[in-house]
């Protein structure tokens, strides 16, 4: 028997994404089931459905004569409607329909891996998460052949939650051209990250991690593939401060951004590898010992963030010992830096850049237009940089005069091509 659908609850997007009605199901399972109807208080609403009756259902005559022959009731055949405008059932595929029960004590699983399992016979599509907590006995994810053109979304802003039972990420495996948005991971403290995986194409987007260990994303590390991933998107993310790195990225991770977020950790914010990459716009705080610790980069730009409350050094670079040569090319812009060094004052400098020796140097940082602050008690950098087995140096235009407790703002040991112009306050150069 063919589901009788009415359109306007089927075709608005309120309807869809309240849990009305589900593009997953096929119409054998509404068959037995009382159709649902948009509230007639969605009457001339936004994204809602003008002309409807006091039981919120369309008129008759309200339907385009060429739709569909309708039944008694005024309802039409999904099969009956145009293609154009027909349901196809890779919209949006709602776990609540293949069994997820949401309460956070059922174990979850089975029920979003088939929904996802449906979702990609499809050809991909939403897998939806009503409002709920979704208990979890292992991973999402697939680690051999990985999942593809997913969107993992979930109901409310930051409410629907999918909690590991487990010590065990609840994202892992290979991700290609999918999205994660508007989700609650909690690790429930089990010791394992919330995310550990391998990502290309894909965004990762409104999502707050919680109760993490070790990481609260670990991306790209070779665990799931030696290919590299490119053109992900992390961005507008909380990662709560927990016992870790907040999000860590291998050398196969370029191409790529992570943005807008909020991010706390006790050992780095960011630790990052590889390049290009853009560290755009985010909060870096917590009681992290860095806030970015790089390990051996090319072409990155840290700009328009706060960083703050680090124990020692804001920023760190070190150049890989194996390497005979590095030019990392680190653009370092206009940025907020404030309360660092809380670890020992006066010890550890805002940023500092390490070669390997005097034969192998690491070479391209520009410091540019940043301001430094320390005004907490116990904050204080000695140095704003301190530099060493390193060239091709350039700090420009900061504001730092409040930021370094030493005598002088930069210190530069076994350093060459140097520049410290037109800074605020002073730009004089220690070389011991």
């Amino acid at each position: 028997m063919v589901a009788d659908l009415i359109i306007a609850a089927e075709l608005t997007r309120r309807a869809l994404f309240t849990g009305a009605a589900s593009g997953a199901v096929a119409p054998s399972a509404l068959a037995d089931t009382a159709p649902a109807y948009i509230p007639v208080s969605d009457k001339a609403q936004p994204n809602g459905v003008a002309s409807l009756d006091a039981d919120g259902h369309i008129y008759v005559d309200q339907i385009p004569p060429g739709l569909a022959t309708l039944d008694a009731d005024g309802h039409v055949y999904e099969s009956q409607l145009p293609p154009a405008l027909a349901l196809h059932d890779d919209l949006v595929f709602n776990v609540r329909d293949h069994g997820a029960a949401g309460d956070g004590v059922q174990d979850d699983l089975p029920a979003i891996r088939a929904t996802i399992a449906a979702a990609t016979a499809h050809g991909g599509g939403v897998v939806w998460f009503p409002v709920g907590i979704y208990a979890i006995s292992a991973p999402i994810g697939d680690t051999s052949t990985g999942l593809s053109n997913l969107t993992l979304a979930g109901a409310g802003s930051q409410i629907a939650t999918i909690r590991a039972t487990t010590n065990a990420p609840i994202l892992t495996g290979i991700w290609y051209s999918c999205t994660v948005v508007n989700l609650v991971l909690d690790a429930n403290g089990q010791g394992a990250p919330c995310i550990s995986a391998h990502l290309d194409k894909t965004h990762l987007e409104r999502l707050w991690l919680l109760n993490w260990n070790g990481f609260g994303m670990t991306l790209n590390d070779g665990t799931f593939s030696d290919d590299g991933g490119l053109l992900n998107v992390i961005s507008h993310c909380n990662i709560q401060q927990n016992t870790g790195t907040g999000i860590s990225t291998g050398y196969r991770f370029y191409d790529s951004w992570i943005s807008d977020n909020n991010i706390g950790a006790s050992y780095a914010d960011l630790s990052l590898e590889g390049g290009p990459v853009r560290v755009l716009g985010n909060h870096l705080d917590g009681s992290p010992t860095y806030n970015i610790e790089f390990r051996g980069n090319k072409r990155i730009v840290v700009s328009n963030n706060i960083l703050e409350g680090s124990r020692k050094q804001s920023i760190v670079y070190r150049m890989p010992p194996w390497l005979t040569s590095d030019k990392p090319q680190i653009q370092i812009i206009g940025n907020t830096f404030s309360n660092g060094g809380k670890l020992a004052q006066n010890v550890y400098p805002a940023i500092s850049i390490t070669g390997v020796s005097s034969a192998a140097r690491t070479e391209g940082f520009t410091v540019t237009g940043n301001t430094f602050a320390c005004d907490d008690v116990g904050a204080g950098w000695t140095y704003i940089i301190e530099a060493q087995f390193a060239r091709t140096i350039a700090a420009v235009g900061n504001q730092w005069k409040e930021g370094h407790m030493a005598t002088q703002p930069c210190r530069f040991v076994t350093c060459s091509n140097t520049e410290v112009i037109g800074n605020h306050a002073d730009n004089v150069v220690k070389t011991t």
